[in-house]
């Protein structure tokens, strides 16, 4: 490695598995070679990848954080760091060859004996959670190096990590979320607070995790990844580090840029409709809610076919058949396409029903009031409250999904008889609610409109009520 690094004048990096096979061999830092996180084993926080890098230097000086911050990214088992100094002996058949002038092993630690080593750390987010850590040797000559036992410490280790896994008590039912913000300049400090910890909440109703947040203040959002390089790579260190096995977005994400983000960061990536969407699912429990939710769901996901990967690749051709053919992505398109229509045509139908059944009601001239608001304003609990009607009530974001309308008699206004009037409790709004939802549930949404009257339930203990009414409106 040292000839070659000499003789090319460039940086080499090798990766070898465990049994000491060479898995990839890169040019360039270990930074520029390191192994996309698709392609890593996911192990999860108690194991190491089971790869360790070898990897030459053109200067005498110990391992920069960028290089180390790159093994922590891999989890890699070890790094090991030559440097190459001077020209040293001629090699067979010609040509100069640098000489090893020192190396240096790198491993990461664990949180037990952190406390135990000074090390260089990378600040994570807030500096709340616990950064990864690495402990780097000083330089040593390569027959010391020669004398490492490196499975030895490495299984060391994972036990330590597989301790402090255990001790986490990690609910694999969860999704382990990491969410990410960011502050374009169009937003307040305020605005922008109130719209991650509101995804903090979506997240949670979604049955996920919330391990930790981080956010980025930019002039506009990055076409290619939304946040910068530095800011993606410290996403997935802090994933890596934490065990996350999904990151959440608080806005609308392309296919692309979907793409991107999961290819460098190596775990799922979700955006804020997404999370909507999934509540909507968990929440359906009539069949006109689970259609709506369906149509949502497939307008959404139409757009976003494309691009994944091998599972689209084209079908094979034969006689009759040379030429393109049709891809995979055509015909799962053309699927959903159909179903799209058909589940349309039963969003009409349903309109058509709930507009008889509404002008029934006109007929008998029973005037119609209907609750609105925010989500978790407490529009349920309302209802509840005036009518007994004992409509399932949660703190949580969007626990009502189906309308309920009640009947409630309350004295006339002039003449203090007793009067009926019907009282329908709607599904709550939010904040920039998605636009496949809103199409989707129009059916539902119709009962809003033909009301005769509309209460409007604002939760004022809630710090963000008045651009909750702004929502609203």
């Amino acid at each position: 490695m040292a000839a070659i690094s000499t003789e090319i004048n460039q940086p080499v990096c090798t990766y070898l598995n465990r049994r000491g096979q060479v898995i990839r061999v890169g040019v360039g830092t270990p930074r520029q070679t390191q192994i996309p996180p698709l392609e890593l084993p996911r192990y999860g926080a108690e194991r190491l990848s089971g790869i360790r890098c070898i990897a030459t230097h053109l200067k005498s000086e110990p391992p920069n954080e960028a290089a180390l911050t790159s093994m922590a990214l891999q989890r890699l088992d070890a790094l090991v760091v030559i440097n190459i100094t001077g020209t040293g002996f001629q090699k067979r058949g010609g040509g100069a060859t640098g000489y090893v002038k020192e190396a240096y092993v790198a491993h990461l630690t664990s949180q037990e004996s952190r406390a135990l080593i000074t090390s260089p750390s990378l600040k994570v987010a807030n500096g709340n959670v616990p950064s990864p850590s690495w402990n780097l040797s000083p330089p040593m000559s390569l027959d010391a190096l020669a004398k490492q036992d490196l499975i030895d410490l490495v299984e060391g280790l994972e036990e330590d990590f597989r301790r402090e896994f255990v001790a986490q008590e990690v609910d694999t039912d969860h999704d382990r979320a990491v969410i990410v913000g960011v502050m374009t300049d169009d937003l307040s400090s305020q605005q922008f607070h109130d719209i991650v910890a509101e995804l903090g909440r979506l997240v949670d109703t979604a049955g996920g995790e919330v391990l930790q947040t981080l956010w980025q203040k930019r002039s506009r959002i990055h076409p290619q990844t939304v946040v910068g390089e530095g800011k993606v790579q410290e996403i997935a260190l802090t994933a890596q580090t934490l065990g996350a096995n999904l990151v959440v977005f608080d806005r609308d994400l392309s296919p692309s840029q979907v793409r991107n983000l999961e290819t460098q960061i190596g775990v799922r990536v979700v955006d804020r409709t997404e999370v909507i969407l999934d509540i909507f699912a968990q929440r359906a429990q009539s069949r006109a809610g689970k259609l709506q939710v369906e149509l949502a769901q497939l307008e959404y996901m139409l757009p976003r076919l494309s691009g994944r990967g091998q599972a689209m690749s084209r079908l094979g051709g034969g006689i009759g058949t040379r030429g393109p053919g049709e891809t995979k992505l055509e015909t799962e398109r053309r699927a959903i396409s159909r179903r799209i229509s058909r589940l349309q045509q039963e969003v009409n139908q349903l309109q058509a029903h709930r507009e008889r059944l509404r002008q029934r009601r006109q007929n008998r001239e029973i005037p119609s009031v209907a609750l609105v608001g925010y989500t978790n304003a407490g529009k349920s609990t309302l209802l509840n409250a005036l009518t007994n009607a004992e409509v399932y009530t949660a703190d949580q974001l969007f626990a009502t999904l189906d309308p309920t309308t009640r009947r409630l008699v309350v004295p006339h206004a002039a003449t203090n008889e007793p009067q009926e009037i019907l009282i329908t409790d709607t599904v709550g709004f939010i904040h920039e609610l998605p636009a496949s939802l809103m199409d989707a549930f129009r059916a539902t949404l119709e009962e809003v409109t033909e009301a005769d009257a509309l209460i409007h339930l604002v939760d004022l203990s809630h710090p963000a009520w008045l651009s909750h009414i702004r929502s609203v409106r």
